[in-house]
């Protein structure tokens, strides 16, 4: 049942060795179980690092994890995660953790740029060599994607175009009016370089609104959402949670005061949405 929760305040935050030449990164060798690796990307037509993060009884088991997928904001990278302090604990939660790099590109497929193909690199490069690599649970039903900022728009994007790939979402601050021409937003022609120009096709492929106000209901993944209420981008999560209410489409949404668009808000709803797909894998709680 769809249900919109408004939060007082942010909720508190409370292996296996590296493949062979695949030592970890200065940026994350202080939590480890966390391994750098390098990707191989046919879409990009180069290798893409990311950090994977196993669950601590994956070396003395032969048992098949489910994979969260986490996904940085613009001006991060594959580290952005590993630096928080709840990080480390997600070793005993059961379930790989997944964090890749992308740069700024928004997680899309460019429209001006045929060789920058992220969408593609996550959807199928990434999941492929997580699958071929380590022990999943090779379904939608063992999938989750998340991100914050930049990455929370990106992880909306995908799973709804991707519903088949992923069983759940989770989009904390997502800045929804990037592909839609919200004045908050620079429309740049390097942004219509990227998401294509205002009313086409190519644009409304890339819309989370538009994916959201057309994806067969029954074929949604499990969404929750969480927003500051002082973000500048709150006005967007509204009117996006509004397309789905209109379409009966079940959520989650948290709006929390008085935060903006920071860490404050998302150490607290990654942890909340950590929650929320291990009791729907069975998994044990924190």
């Amino acid at each position: 049942m769809r249900r919109i929760a408004i939060i007082a305040a942010v909720l508190s935050a409370w292996s296996s060795p590296p493949m062979a030449g695949q030592a970890p990164s200065s940026a994350t060798s202080d939590v480890a179980p966390a391994t750098v690796v390098k990707v191989p990307s046919a879409s990009l037509g180069r290798d893409q690092v990311a950090t994977i993060l196993l669950p601590t009884t994956y070396g003395a088991s032969r048992q098949r994890y489910p994979v969260m997928y986490l996904l940085h904001g613009g001006g991060q990278d594959h580290a952005a995660f590993a630096t928080r302090g709840w990080f480390r604990a997600l070793a005993s939660r059961g379930m790989i953790v997944v964090t890749p790099s992308v740069g700024d590109s928004w997680y899309v497929n460019s429209v001006a740029d045929p060789s920058a193909k992220y969408e593609d690199f996550v959807v199928k490069d990434l999941i492929e060599y997580v699958d071929r690599h380590y022990r999943t649970i090779a379904s939608s039903d063992g999938r989750a994607i998340a991100g914050v900022s930049m990455g929370a728009w990106g992880a909306m994007m995908l799973g709804l175009k991707h519903p088949q790939l992923f069983g759940a979402v989770g989009a904390f601050s997502a800045p929804f009016g990037i592909s839609r021409q919200d004045p908050n937003m620079d429309m740049t022609s390097r942004t219509q370089q990227r998401f294509g120009a205002p009313e086409t096709p190519e644009r409304r492929e890339r819309d989370p609104g538009t994916l959201a106000s057309t994806i067969p209901v029954g074929s949604v993944p499990l969404l929750f959402l969480a927003c500051g209420n002082q973000d500048i981008f709150v006005a967007d999560n509204r009117r996006f949670v509004e397309r789905l209410t209109a379409r009966k489409i079940p959520y989650e949404y948290r709006e929390l005061s008085p935060l903006g668009h920071s860490w404050e808000v998302w150490d607290g709803q990654v942890v909340s949405f950590v929650d929320v797909v291990s009791k729907r894998w069975g998994l044990n709680p924190r």
